[in-house]
């Protein structure tokens, strides 16, 4: 009978090679860290932000609800009897994809008459998008950076700034399900770029266009790097006929017709246009074919916002003093800071801003902004599309200058997150190369702890506990109300720190 040899205890290095080594373990430790934004914040059923998150979330609910065959699927936020000739006039908000609406529309619906069990469900919702976005930014470095612990910290730590878990749940299609939507395509370029699965990529970019248009942002990017490459990897011509030169400008034209970065583009153009053509024609009839095409407010609106005709509306000395284009970089460089550094780190610089903290994070945004571009410079693999993903958010800010300066869409701060992710990685993949991957496996268990401690204080500024009883109260009025008008339509007001809370019906 052979005896076996005792076995020896485990030290804490083995235990953690071993817990390092498990391929389940990082995707674990992310859902756990995104729960965390679940768990936290038991007043999601109210207002309960400032006069912005809750004046969005009104709007963009209320939009939602609206939604319905009945309209001819028009998103509008309120519809009233002209006093004049007695015709029914919409207040249409009709210039974004209907997906994200629609999403929004399922999720209130069993919840009736109760406004909040809607607000609770929505927020929900903008949570679930909010975790897929982080997942799906996790799945993508995965590939891009080889390790499942470098993308999990660099997840994490990205993902618990100020902007992302202040505006995570905010009920609007123009936050985590925009962000969700850039985070889908970026999955699928990547899985693009290292398989060649074109088909997948084209889905996405559909589905992704359905929820938001922030998509162009990264795909502008993706599709002219990839022509650029494209030409440069364009095998001359040796011929040595007289010829030649047009002979290779018709090659290379024809060679960048049949690109699948132009059809990507095509396609992506093509059906954003479908989706608005939609939506116009849907305002068109709603507004009883009265206004023409170009003069619909959906489509003012949009030529507004994206500065073709700035001349529509009158900034005022408030908004004109952010149009400027120095106060403009200034303020998105201070906005890039804020998404590099995790909430847990600066809380108090938030609530009490000064101009200190002003200066130091536009500082800081050149610096983020400055590592990550150089950094690309010695980065041998997918540097395409690390460097579109950090561009991504500039390409949406330059030409939405008017709608991005403005102090009440600073929500789309979010959207620097390129410039965070590829900072994050990038810095891990050069610690990776001078220490081991066990650290860095070490390095994800705090970033889990920052976001954690991040997301719990988030849960606390700005609370409105100590209103929450008023809230109910008000909140079972409007339930009333909605019961006694069924069908009808109205609009609530309410208080609260001198924010204005708007919920139409």
């Amino acid at each position: 009978m052979t005896l076996l040899p005792p076995k020896t205890p485990k030290t804490f290095a083995h235990r953690l090679a071993y817990l390092q080594s498990r391929a389940w373990l990082p995707p674990a430790l992310l859902l756990l860290a995104l729960s965390s934004v679940f768990l936290f914040g038991d007043d999601r059923g109210h207002f309960y932000r400032d006069k912005v998150h809750n004046e969005n979330s009104a709007k963009f609910l209320a939009i939602a609800d609206n939604l319905s065959a009945e309209h001819r699927f028009m998103m509008f936020l309120r519809q009233y009897l002209n006093p004049g000739d007695g015709k029914t006039r919409y207040k249409p908000y009709n210039r974004f994809p209907i997906g994200g609406f629609a999403l929004t529309k399922l999720a209130i619906l069993p919840f009736g008459n109760d406004p909040s069990a809607q607000i609770y469900a929505a927020r929900m919702l903008m949570l679930l998008f909010f975790a897929a976005a982080a997942v799906l930014a996790y799945m993508s470095l995965c590939r891009i950076t080889s390790s499942r612990w470098i993308a999990l910290t660099a997840t994490l730590l990205a993902f618990s700034s100020i902007y992302c878990l202040y505006y995570g749940d905010l009920i609007s299609n123009e936050v985590t399900m925009d962000l969700f939507a850039l985070m889908l395509v970026f999955h699928g370029i990547v899985i693009f770029e290292q398989t060649g699965r074109f088909r997948q990529l084209l889905l996405k970019t559909c589905i992704a266009l359905l929820l938001g248009w922030h998509v162009y942002a990264l795909l502008l990017p993706f599709s002219a790097f990839g022509l650029i490459r494209k030409i440069i990897k364009t095998p001359p011509n040796v011929s040595t006929l007289p010829i030649s030169a047009l002979y290779q400008l018709k090659r290379t034209t024809l060679s960048l017709i049949c690109s699948r970065y132009l059809t990507l583009g095509a396609v992506a153009l093509l059906f954003g246009v479908s989706v608005l053509t939609f939506n116009f024609t849907s305002e068109y009839f709603a507004l009883n074919r009265e206004t023409p095409l170009t003069k619909l407010p959906s489509f003012q609106s949009m030529i507004y916002r994206t500065g073709v005709d700035s001349n529509l509306r009158d900034p005022g000395d408030y908004d004109a003093k952010y149009l400027q284009w120095p106060n403009f970089l200034e303020n998105q460089l201070q906005r890039i800071g804020m998404m590099s550094l995790p909430y847990a780190f600066f809380p108090s610089f938030v609530e009490y801003p000064t101009d200190a903290p002003s200066r130091l994070f536009a500082v800081l945004g050149i610096v983020a902004s400055g590592a990550s571009l150089i950094g690309l410079l010695f980065v041998r693999r997918h540097k395409i599309l690390l460097a579109s993903l950090a561009i991504s958010g500039f390409c949406w800010a330059l030409p939405m200058r008017y709608n991005v300066a403005l102090p009440l869409h600073d929500f789309e701060s979010v959207f620097y997150i390129g410039i965070a992710l590829t900072l994050f990685s990038l810095a891990l993949l050069w610690l990776h190369r001078l220490l081991s991957e066990r650290l860095i496996a070490a390095l994800s268990v705090v970033a889990l702890l920052v976001f954690a401690l991040s997301a719990l204080r988030m849960s606390q500024f700005n609370n409105a506990n100590q209103d929450i009883e008023i809230h109910k109260a008000t909140f079972a009025d409007m339930r009333i109300i909605r019961e006694m008008i069924e069908g009808k339509s109205t609009e609530v007001t309410s208080n609260r720190n001198w924010n204005t809370m708007l919920y139409y019906y």
